[in-house]
């Protein structure tokens, strides 16, 4: 059984007969380590962002080089995404809830890491009117009363002037 201490090693055949002895040419034993499994050392992990906006993700891995990785949303694989880090496109709300993982592989195997889970929070709406304040006719010592309705992202702050 060989080790890697072995690797650099010399051997030669001699051959003897009641003719003589001959030696053959030196041959070099290299001994490769055996490759080590991916595993992973981080995870990705759960990301928030507005809609309108990417996302990123990444995970970090050991094992035997090469590394090849493969992300995946929802658990089918993204074409081209196939980095240690994955920036997803411009978001919308329909992918909030989704799920990203990483599949780590090289000649020793296969390791899936853990799932980030994506969320997507509506843009803020800037605010408009929605009923203006109408004209007041008032008799002296009287009061007037004005209103307004707004829509917008909440909280809606009023300021009259």
């Amino acid at each position: 059984m060989t080790t890697t201490a072995d690797s650099g090693s010399t051997f030669r055949a001699v051959v003897t007969n009641t003719a003589g002895t001959v030696t053959s040419a030196a041959a070099t034993l290299t001994v490769n380590a055996a490759p080590v499994a991916p595993t992973i050392t981080t995870a990705p992990v759960n990301q928030t962002v507005t809609a309108g906006q990417t996302a990123s993700f990444a995970v970090v891995a050991a094992g035997t080089a090469p590394l090849s990785y493969q992300w995946q949303k929802n658990g089918a694989n993204i074409a081209g995404a196939t980095a240690a880090s994955y920036t997803t496109p411009v978001t919308t709300t329909a992918d909030s809830g989704s799920t990203f993982r990483a599949v780590v592989t090289n000649t020793a195997g296969t390791v899936t890491s853990a799932a980030a889970t994506l969320t997507v929070n509506a843009a803020p709406v800037a605010p408009t009117i929605t009923t203006a304040p109408v004209n007041q006719t008032v008799t002296a010592g009287q009061t007037a009363s004005f209103t307004v309705v707004a829509a917008g992202t909440a909280p809606l702050s009023y300021q009259w002037q």
